[in-house]
C-alpha cells in the first residue's frame, strides 16, 4: 500500500518546525495562522504552487504576515515565494515548494499547460473547452469527465490542508 504524503517524518518535522516557529514568533495573528492554512498543501508539496492576492496592509496598518512568511521562508529550502505584482491595496503572491514544482515541471505534459499545476490534467483541459470532456461538478474547481482522479487531487489537498490546520491552530491559544 502507499504511503501517505502526510505520515512522512520529514513532512511532520517540517510542520512541526513551522509550529515551533510560530509559537516563538512574537507577531503573528489570524491571518497568518490563515493564510498558512490556504498554502498547506504545497508547504507539505502535495500541491506545487499556490497563487494568493494578499492585502498589502490592515487599516493604517501594513501587513506584517507576509513579512513573517517571508522571513521564515527565506530559511527553508523547499518552501519559497514570490510577489507578482502589486495592485488595487493587494499584492499577488506565489507560492511554491521547489521540490514538487520541479517535479511537475519535468513532466511534458504540464510544461505545455503551466496554468493548471497541482490541478489534474484533464480538467485544465475541461476547464479551456476541451470538447470531449464534459463537466461533472464542481468541488473545489471544475471537474471535468472521471471524477475520480479529481477527487484523489482534492482529498490529498484536504488532508494536507487538515494536517496543517491540525498544528497551527492551536498556537493561536499561546498568544
Amino acid at each position: 500500500m502507499e504511503t501517505s504524503i502526510l505520515e512522512d517524518k520529514v513532512i511532520y518535522e517540517q510542520l512541526s518546525e513551522i509550529c515551533d516557529w510560530l509559537h516563538k514568533n512574537l507577531y503573528y495573528d489570524g491571518y497568518l495562522i490563515r493564510l498558512l492554512d490556504l498554502i498547506g498543501a504545497t508547504m507539505v508539496g502535495v500541491k506545487p504552487a499556490e497563487l494568493l492576492k494578499i492585502p498589502i496592509s490592515e487599516g493604517e496598518r501594513k501587513n506584517l504576515a507576509l513579512e513573517e512568511l517571508k522571513i521564515y521562508f527565506s530559511r527553508d529550502k523547499n518552501i519559497k515565494l514570490r510577489e507578482i505584482k502589486k495592485q488595487n491595496g493587494r499584492v499577488q503572491v506565489l507560492f511554491y515548494h521547489s521540490t514538487s514544482l520541479e517535479n511537475t515541471l519535468c513532466n511534458k505534459t504540464n510544461l505545455r499547460f503551466l496554468r493548471g499545476l497541482g490541478y489534474p490534467f484533464k480538467d485544465v483541459l475541461g476547464y479551456i473547452g476541451h470538447p470531449s470532456l464534459k463537466l461533472i461538478k464542481i468541488n473545489g474547481w471544475k471537474i471535468y469527465g472521471s471524477e475520480k482522479l479529481s477527487n484523489k487531487r482534492y482529498e490529498s489537498f484536504l488532508q494536507a490542508r487538515t494536517k496543517v490546520r491540525e498544528l497551527i491552530y492551536p498556537l493561536a491559544n499561546y498568544h
